[in-house]
């Protein structure tokens, strides 16, 4: 396992955690997170990577959260579940206002993120979650206004 904390250089982004299959960035400008799954993960992957996220989340205490599945591929019924119950526990600690997904065009990755959406916000204080094929696209959702 290999964890890096690195300092920018001319960037505004920090690199958190990269491993071959996730990184995850502390954009220090605009104060968000950055999560990439860089290609289809292992459920034992996967969980290790939102842990991580949910740990970094609350530790920098940050309002906003971007996710870019478009590689990840689609979880399981039991990752399902398990995501449901570990961002409920994450975001009622949070201070999450803006979540972006970055989903790839995939119909069925797309209906289970937002079928998840729905049942996480069931149980969590409010945020405002959108949907983007461009990472950018989200970036800029997150950090207007």
């Amino acid at each position: 396992m290999k964890i890096t904390i690195t300092p920018p250089s001319n960037s505004q982004q920090v690199s958190l955690l990269a491993m071959d299959y996730v990184e995850v960035l502390h954009d220090t400008l605009h104060r968000l997170l950055i999560v990439r799954w860089l290609r289809p993960v292992k459920s034992h992957e996967y969980r290790f990577g939102i842990e991580e996220t949910g740990r970094f989340l609350l530790a920098f205490g940050l309002e906003k959260l971007l996710v870019n599945n478009q590689r990840m591929g689609v979880l399981t019924m039991d990752d399902q579940g398990w995501l449901a119950s570990i961002s409920i526990e994450v975001i009622s600690k949070s201070n999450l206002e803006k979540l972006a997904i970055i989903s790839s065009t995939d119909f069925l990755q797309q209906f289970t993120n937002e079928t998840l959406d729905v049942r996480v916000k069931q149980e969590t204080p409010f945020f405002d979650t959108q949907y983007f094929l461009e990472e950018q696209e989200g970036i800029e959702w997150l950090t207007q206004g």
